[in-house]
């Protein structure tokens, strides 16, 4: 699923992407790596809520990401 997902990505077809990182991230919610990539996909689809929930995620399993914490903060402040 991951690697069918990233083919999209590649091709810049977030929209056909995005079932395919759903689903891999249903079936291991712990890989932040997975979790970073769905963040992107939902910023290019400009879903703002589901970005921020992954964010999220990604912070419960690494606090000090500062990466997802400099990008949680400025999505909660447009």
């Amino acid at each position: 699923m991951f690697i069918v997902g990233g083919v999209y990505v590649i091709l810049e077809e977030s929209k056909k992407a995005l079932p395919y990182f759903e689903k891999a991230v249903q079936l291991d919610n712990n890989d932040v790596e997975l979790l970073k990539i769905k963040t992107d996909v939902h910023l290019d689809l400009q879903q703002k809520d589901e970005a921020i929930v992954c964010c999220k995620r990604i912070l419960e399993l690494e606090p000090k990401n500062y990466e997802a914490k400099e990008l949680l903060e400025e999505l909660e402040n447009l």
